[in-house]
């Protein structure tokens, strides 16, 4: 046999070997959502309605943040709800409220839309939400609520 002929075979073989000693894994572990990372506060927020039809009377939407501790519901657990844009106000007559969640995580606070007479546009109100924490991190969340003349 030639030496080229013996180095192709000694190369064909050596790829042969290299792909078969590659390829024993079947399966992928997905990683823990809830780790290893120290900081295992999440929270979600929504408003419903989203879009209020204004008219001469207040319209009114509920804003939810659902707290959760390592996928656990975080009772006792202060969220500040701001409306950091836009106009409109919470169940407090203030544009500020806190309030704690109950033993599902959830803290709720009513939203109460300006009137048609004080709107020139369609416009929309942004709601802010920051669960208060004792770590140097912070969690915050926002929200639209969209304000329709009628």
């Amino acid at each position: 046999m030639s030496l080229k002929k013996i180095c192709a075979m000694a190369l064909a073989l050596s790829l042969v070997a290299l792909v078969a000693t590659s390829c024993k894994r079947n399966e992928v572990t997905e990683p823990d959502p809830f780790g290893p990372g120290s900081f295992q506060l999440t929270f979600d927020l929504s408003a419903t309605p989203n879009v209020l039809y204004t008219s001469t009377q207040r319209q009114q939407a509920e804003v939810t943040a659902t707290v959760k501790w390592g996928g656990t519901p975080a009772a006792n657990q202060m969220v500040v709800f701001t409306i950091s844009s836009g106009l409109g106000e919470f169940s407090n007559l203030d544009t500020r409220i806190a309030v704690f969640t109950d033993s599902s995580g959830i803290a709720a606070v009513t939203y109460i839309s300006p009137t048609s007479g004080e709107l020139s546009r369609d416009t929309y109100a942004t709601i802010k939400a920051q669960v208060q924490t004792t770590t140097p991190y912070y969690a915050l969340r926002f929200v639209d609520i969209w304000l329709l003349m009628h």
